[in-house]
């Protein structure tokens, strides 16, 4: 799968700057993958094949970008899909979670920062429904999830992070390109 991800420029190598100012040499971009049905259907797969014994019922796309990839799981899975409105904490319009839903996050990119899913785990809570997994194209955690549930990613990498002054590849003088911002 990561050839598919090179070849698509999901993933790409090289000397990046991010937005808080720290070096990377590696660069993901989800959505350069999930342009292509095609392809976005053989990563969804990768993900579905996990979650078939536990017939999840809802899909949330908890971020803007992770939308077309949860699309496709939910269609292979014959679950309901919902997804967060851009820049909020809460699902879109009238789209809502129902008591007893079997439920499962699809992100297109899960790091240790789990506060993006606090409030959906509230409302989850709420309605009396069950979170049952994550999932996501690209898994950078460095530890084990405090969300206890099944956590299945296409793609396990460590995320090299380095301060300026510490950078290997800004003492060879290797030219840097700054990261767009992303929400």
């Amino acid at each position: 799968m990561q050839d598919i991800l090179i070849s698509t420029g999901a993933i790409q190598y090289g000397h990046f700057v991010r937005q808080d100012g720290k070096h990377t040499d590696i660069l993901f971009s989800p959505a350069k993958a999930f342009q292509f049905p095609p392809t976005c259907r053989k990563l969804a797969y990768e993900i579905v094949k996990h979650f078939w014994d536990i017939d999840p019922q809802v899909i949330i796309a908890c971020r803007i970008g992770a939308l077309p990839f949860a699309a496709e799981i939910a269609r292979q899975l014959e679950a309901r899909l919902l997804w967060l409105m851009p820049g909020s904490d809460l699902l879109y319009q009238s789209l809502e979670l129902h008591s007893g839903d079997r439920v499962v996050f699809i992100d297109d990119i899960l790091t240790d920062d789990i506060s993006l899913y606090k409030p959906m785990i509230r409302e989850i809570l709420r309605v009396d429904a069950r979170l049952i997994g994550m999932a996501s194209l690209i898994d950078l955690t460095s530890k084990k999830s405090p969300i206890n549930v099944r956590q299945i990613s296409v793609l396990k990498r460590e995320d090299h992070i380095f301060n300026p002054e510490d950078c290997v590849m800004c003492t060879q003088h290797i030219e840097s390109i700054h990261i767009p911002h992303r929400p």
